[in-house]
């Protein structure tokens, strides 16, 4: 029986194809079997969200380590679903936290290492003034603070590089330790492994996701109700035509056994 460390190994092994074009209409095809709980949901996401970020200290770092992290799995997870031509609860979308411990350490390790990367270009910028200036313009949102700092030298840009690499490479730790149950090391190295194959292709597809996500805020943020679920959908759409998520059982060995049932 194949496991799913197995599989993702037997994926790599060979040649992987990315369908940029199909994964926005999968994923939109995805959402509209069931719009209603998509926005019911998105709306509990982004109150939860909002009302945790208020609280002093802690708010923001459980967003980003748990909070969130844990609600977007939860999309995949019922995509995955309804994918699979199941009719989910509406509980399932709060299953990402039963992964809250390795999407915790997940979240963790990913920050500590892009930030590490981001370190040389964060020199160059506080080195020119620009860390003291936006402490200033936070200070004060309204007013802008006199002498602007001048621009870093164009050369400087490429140390954020591999910071910005490394972000699209970790795209998907998240759904490999929530559709395939997997320890939060083996998620973030399957992640990078399988998407810097297709590093420039996902960079395009997910600026062209991000805009289509963008513009529900453009729409009084009314519109995010839709573009987010959408957006998701579209995530895992991709992750799961290349991973071969669903695949038959007889060709994947009995690997439906592993996912989420």
């Amino acid at each position: 029986m194949e496991t799913p460390k197995a599989k993702i190994e037997r994926i790599l092994s060979g040649p992987t194809d990315f369908k940029f074009g199909d994964y926005i209409g999968r994923g939109f095809d995805i959402v509209q079997k069931d719009w209603g709980s998509f926005i019911g949901f998105t709306v509990i996401f982004l109150v939860l969200v909002m009302v945790i970020s208020l609280i002093p200290f802690v708010g923001s770092i459980a967003n980003q380590l748990l909070v969130t992290p844990a609600l977007t799995v939860g999309f995949f997870l019922y995509a995955n679903k309804l994918d699979k031509g199941e009719r989910p609860e509406f509980g399932t979308f709060f299953k990402g936290f039963d992964f809250a411990g390795q999407l915790v350490i997940s979240a963790l390790i990913m920050m500590v290492i892009i930030g590490i990367t981001f370190i040389p270009f964060g020199i160059v910028v506080w080195k020119y003034g620009w860390v003291e200036w936006y402490m200033e313009l936070m200070k004060n949102p309204r007013v802008q603070p006199a002498d602007m700092p001048d621009l870093p030298p164009v050369w400087s840009f490429l140390l954020f590089l591999p910071a910005m690499f490394l972000s699209v490479a970790y795209a998907w730790t998240y759904h490999f330790v929530g559709l395939y149950k997997l320890e939060f090391w083996d998620a973030l190295e399957a992640s990078r492994r399988l998407l810097t194959r297709h590093w420039l292709m996902f960079f395009l597809f997910a600026i062209v996701t991000g805009l289509i996500a963008g513009a529900g805020v453009l729409l009084l943020c009314i519109g995010l109700l839709f573009t987010l679920p959408a957006y998701m959908c579209m995530s895992y759409a991709a992750f799961a035509d290349v991973t071969k998520l669903n695949e038959d059982p007889l060709e994947g060995e009995g690997i439906e056994q592993h996912l989420i049932v």
